[in-house]
């Protein structure tokens, strides 16, 4: 936007002014924003435009929730061009797959993901796994020898934090973790959610691998490590399901539900209460060796002398050498003591790939939420310390029959499709709200939240489409999708709303399919981009 017409948005200001005929210029077109561009930007100015954005006017989002979004998606730090957003997309559930990177390498190449590409002095900031595996390098010990002392890891999604990060006491690892971040649960080296952005910051966006603050990037400042955390934790889902209480009309999800719970049958409710993160005894999150790491590992690591190092999960800052085999091969070959933290279920099924290392189980299956499930039937598993641990608990070895498995990915299919769906209303009646409030102002606003409520709507359609999964709300999904299609090919408020309006009623009619007690409080993160 040129600074004629970004003054003029701003001199048009908000609530009952946005309708002033002066505004009318600013009215007629979608403005290019500040906060649509990554670059560093000082906070004051992040506030000072989201106190003029309509879904802060309108009651939708905080000012500091909106602002945490704008130095998430935007802002570089003055480092290399990455922001936050850049490996955790909102139009790809906050995660990077395989096919994400590839559309993406297609399309913009010179998109900041492959900076090593571009910039010499950052050829060894990722590995030939970014895009073979979407796993990132990462140093979670320290940067002393960053091109050898290195895991390469699947990237994390950051919806329903708020649910997912606090530390169990009880597994041993919680020093100094308050909170879990990253695959090892000790991510952040303040061991806190807030503190982990200045991590991020060091390991992804340096213009050089010597990571010099104020030369290579800029670190946070105690106001954006504040609001981003607000956002953060704004994201995705703020409650827990009761499954005691949740029914599934889909027999077989119904039957999955029951054999998730049952510990004769998946034991999945232990570690995973209500098909979130957390321990069942404590509603805590706690780490576990699951022995996905003995599993032959897709992706590459780094290397101690002549050996290669393996990702030995928690710990491992300050050690100078190698304390744990994580492989089984006889020696310690990695940093840590075998442990990783469960990620929540409940989004499980359109976040993949799966676990720290993007494990595939059945290399001829497809990479699934139906694959993953396999590994709990799996060699690996069978003999690892928390298939032990779970042994002890019941008296008996997890033996997790097919038909169960099949029948726990089809109710965790179920979850995850309701939640698409729920967030796309979510975004929907949000579009609403703004086109009564300021039609046509901002309707570039309106038109985000449509198209990303689309997303969430191809999600919950992917998700069920490869068990066909009530396929009467697909149904009504795909009608849905053809509404907010012309919704957003039409210039007029009301034509817009009215689309809205059917889609809304759409999705209500898919989701009424589902089942009874899978209510969702959804946080207002999910209206930002």
């Amino acid at each position: 936007m040129g600074s004629s017409k970004m003054g003029l948005l701003f001199a048009c200001g908000v609530g009952m002014a946005l309708f002033a005929a002066g505004c009318a210029d600013a009215e007629e077109e979608t403005p290019e924003r500040l906060d649509d561009v990554a670059q560093s930007l000082p906070l004051a100015d992040r506030l000072a435009q989201c106190a003029q954005d309509p879904r802060v006017v309108a009651g939708l989002v905080s000012q500091n929730v909106c602002a945490g979004a704008g130095v998430f998606f935007n802002e570089t730090f003055d480092g290399n061009g990455r922001t936050c957003g850049t490996c955790h997309p909102v139009a790809n559930n906050t995660t990077l797959d395989v096919q994400f990177i590839r559309n993406l390498d297609q399309t913009n190449p010179n998109d900041p993901l492959f900076v090593f590409r571009q910039v010499p002095e950052l050829a060894e900031l990722e590995t030939s796994d970014l895009l073979d595996d979407a796993a990132i390098l990462e140093n979670v010990d320290d940067f002393s020898d960053p091109t050898h002392r290195f895991v390469s890891r699947g990237v994390n999604h950051v919806l329903s934090l708020s649910t997912s990060i606090r530390a169990d006491s009880g597994d041993g690892t919680t020093n100094p973790p308050a909170e879990r971040t990253g695959w090892g649960g000790d991510g952040s080296s303040d061991g806190t959610l807030r503190g982990f952005l200045k991590d991020a910051v060091t390991q992804h966006f340096p213009k050089r691998l010597d990571r010099v603050p104020g030369v290579d990037f800029r670190l946070p400042t105690s106001q954006e490590e504040d609001v981003a955390l607000a956002f953060q934790l704004s994201l995705g889902r703020l409650n827990e399901l009761d499954l005691a209480n949740v029914r599934l009309f889909d027999a077989e999800a119904e039957d999955g539900r029951q054999a998730f719970m049952d510990p004769n049958r998946g034991r999945c409710n232990v570690c995973h209460h209500n098909a979130g993160a957390n321990f069942q005894d404590t509603g805590n999150n706690r780490n576990f060796d699951t022995g996905t790491r003995t599993k032959g590992s897709p992706v590459n690591g780094g290397t101690f002398g002549d050996e290669f190092l393996a990702d030995g999960g928690f710990g491992g800052r300050g050690l100078t050498d190698p304390n744990f085999d994580a492989t089984g091969i006889g020696f310690p070959n990695s940093y840590g003591n075998g442990t990783f933290n469960p990620p929540p279920l409940i989004e499980a099924a359109d976040t993949p790939p799966f676990f720290h290392n993007n494990l595939q189980i059945n290399e001829r299956a497809d990479p699934g939420i139906n694959d993953a499930v396999t590994f709990y039937a799996s060699t690996p598993f069978g003999f690892s310390p928390a298939a032990q641990e779970l042994e002890q608990r019941f008296g008996t070895p997890l033996n997790l029959q097919p038909l169960d498995s099949l029948a726990i990915a089809r109710f965790l299919r179920a979850l995850n499709a309701a939640f698409n769906i729920d967030i796309a209303k979510q975004r929907l009646n949000a579009a609403r709200v703004l086109v009564d409030r300021f039609a046509n102002t901002r309707a570039d606003v309106q038109q985000k939240l449509m198209e990303l409520a689309r997303v969430e709507i191809d999600d919950a359609i992917e998700v069920m489409a490869p068990m066909t999964l009530y396929p009467t709300a697909a149904q009504q999904l795909d009608l849905a999708r053809a509404e907010i299609a012309q919704g957003l090919a039409t210039t007029s408020a009301s034509g817009r709303r009215n689309r809205i309006v059917n889609a809304i009623s759409r999705v209500t009619t898919a989701r009424s399919q589902f089942g009874q007690n899978i209510t969702f409080v959804l946080g207002q993160g999910n209206l930002m981009y």
